[in-house]
């Protein structure tokens, strides 16, 4: 299945939803890590299981980023570009 392309303007959608997801996940974050009287979560291991749940959340939106930056990247630059760009022009700095 082909990748659909993307204009500028959707990459910038992309990378604008994702980074206020990250945004959002991160005050959620912040949120959970204090009990409802304010008082923070002291509990280590509890707080560990919320690192991982908030890192993985973060973890998926980078890589929609990431995801998008390649898919406009292929869409609109020509093969020998891309080599260029992606791995130098071949010769020794």
């Amino acid at each position: 299945m082909a990748k659909r392309d993307l204009t500028k303007e959707q990459l910038s959608d992309r990378f604008s939803i994702a980074t206020l997801r990250i945004h959002d996940i991160v005050d959620e974050f912040y949120e959970n890590l204090h009990r409802d009287d304010g008082s923070p979560t002291i509990n280590p291991g509890t707080v560990a299981a919320m690192l991982t749940f908030t890192a993985s959340q973060i973890d998926q939106e980078l890589d929609l980023i990431r995801e998008a930056s390649y898919q406009h990247f292929e869409a609109n630059y020509d093969e020998g570009k891309q080599a260029e760009i992606l791995f130098g022009d071949g010769e020794g700095s």
